[in-house]
């Protein structure tokens, strides 16, 4: 299995930029964020936000760090993680669960949900607007009370189908 660093970096060369038009107005809203909630900005935190916002592919810290490295060569990898962490208590990124259990993070801190791919990890965000429509905080059972809401979708991305529809294709045709 490949490891997830080599998988952010891989599938955000073909599929995963954000439009520059995008980046920049995320990083005027974070810098404006991050004056509000009086945030230091820095060029570290800057960059990894702008990591961040050009890359929807929900890169891992090692990601985050080889691209932040590429801007800035002296940065260590203690700085961003660090980063990422402020930047999560602080509500300005949102960390991601993923099926092998590596934090992955997004700047899209908008309610959405992530379609996540068992077999690759590629994962996806996704938004209909059903997200948004839940109230919060949300009243659950014993009196359990839900303040965000995290919803993976798992199954499998339309690469990584193909091989198996190929498959069963070939079985089919066997047992004709």
């Amino acid at each position: 299995m490949r490891s997830n660093a080599n998988f952010d970096q891989a599938t955000t060369a073909r599929t995963h930029r954000r439009p520059r038009d995008v980046v920049a107005q995320w990083c005027r809203r974070f810098q404006h964020s991050c004056r509000e909630r009086g945030l230091r900005l820095t060029a570290q935190r800057l960059a990894v936000y702008r990591v961040l916002a050009s890359d929807a592919s929900h890169p891992s810290v090692d990601a985050v760090f080889e691209a932040v490295r590429r801007e800035m060569p002296t940065v260590s990898f203690a700085t961003v993680y660090r980063v990422l962490e402020s930047l999560e208590m602080k509500g300005l990124v949102r960390r991601v669960s993923t099926t092998a259990g590596v934090a992955r993070y997004d700047a899209n801190v908008a309610p959405h949900h992530h379609f996540v791919c068992r077999s690759c990890g590629r994962m996806v965000d996704g938004d209909d607007g059903t997200i948004a429509r839940i109230p919060l905080p949300l009243v659950g059972p014993r009196g359990f009370t839900a303040e965000e809401l995290d919803i993976r979708i798992l199954g499998l991305c339309g690469t990584c189908q193909r091989p198996r529809q190929s498959g069963r294709r070939a079985n089919d045709q066997q047992q004709n």
